[in-house]
Formats: structure tokens, sequence, C-alpha cells
């Protein structure tokens, strides 16, 4: 094969290949805006979770009802008390509950989303929050957020 042809199929390949890698970007932003969508709505199923929030548990046992004195019995834990049988008021008497205060985590410093390597500037995509930007999957140096 001639030097000229050598070169001509190189010339070739050159051209597929970056025909390949255009497709393939292409598709790296699509997938990337999808991606973002995904995150935006775990964040939201995930907004109602980590609300601060008070669990209030009243044990078993016998209680009075605080406007006529009737004997309330709850069989089992209840997150509310029952309306009394005699009258219907729900001013019930009695135990204690158990109060549980469920506190958020703290937020993390990095959210996810699209970052950039500080060293080949090739973008990565980060899934979930996290305190530290995992390293770049081609050259190993840090993840940075993307220049504005």
């Amino acid at each position: 094969m001639s030097a000229q042809a050598k070169a001509e199929a190189l010339a070739k390949q050159v051209m597929q290949a970056m025909a390949e890698s255009k497709a393939a970007e292409a598709r790296a932003v699509v997938l990337g805006e999808k991606m973002m969508k995904a995150v935006a709505q775990a964040k939201k199923e995930a907004k109602v979770a980590q609300k601060a929030r008070t669990i209030v548990e009243y044990p078993s046992g016998r209680y009075e009802c605080g406007q006529c004195g009737q004997s309330v019995l709850i069989t089992t834990a209840a997150d509310k008390l029952p309306e009394c049988d005699n009258c219907g008021s729900n001013k019930v008497k009695g135990h204690e509950p158990k109060i549980t205060r469920i506190e958020p985590p703290a937020p993390k410093k990095y959210k996810a989303g699209m970052y950039q390597c500080s060293g080949c500037e090739t973008r990565a995509a980060v899934a979930v929050d996290t305190n530290n930007l995992p390293e770049c999957d081609y050259c190993g140096n840090r993840l940075k957020p993307l220049s504005s």
C-alpha cells in the first residue's frame, strides 16, 4: 500500500472517529439532562423524608376522658389518642406520650450534578450529593465545579 493510500485510509478513520466522538458527545448531553431530571425528582422525594419532624407515640394503657371522666383503653401504642366513646371528646388524660424528634442530615458540600476534572477538564456526572468530589476516571485528578 502506498503512502498516499495509507494517508487517505487514516484520514477516513480520523473522520469516522470524529463523527463517533460527536455522536457520543451528543448522547452524553442527552444523558446528562436525563440524569439532572432524575436527580431533581430524587431530591423532591427526599425533601419530604429529610424534613425535621416530631413523632408522638402514646403508650397502650388506661386513659380518662378529660370532659366526662369515662375510661378509655388503648391496647396498642398509637400516634394519636382516640375520641371518648361516651361524649366524643378528644381531650383524654393519662400516660405521657413518647416524643421523638428526627433531625435531617446536614446538607452536603457538593450537590449532585455535572463537574469538571481539574486536570484534563473532562466533564463527569455526580449522581448524589457529597462532601468529597471523586477523582476523574481518566486521569485521576479531583473533579471541580464547572467554570462559569
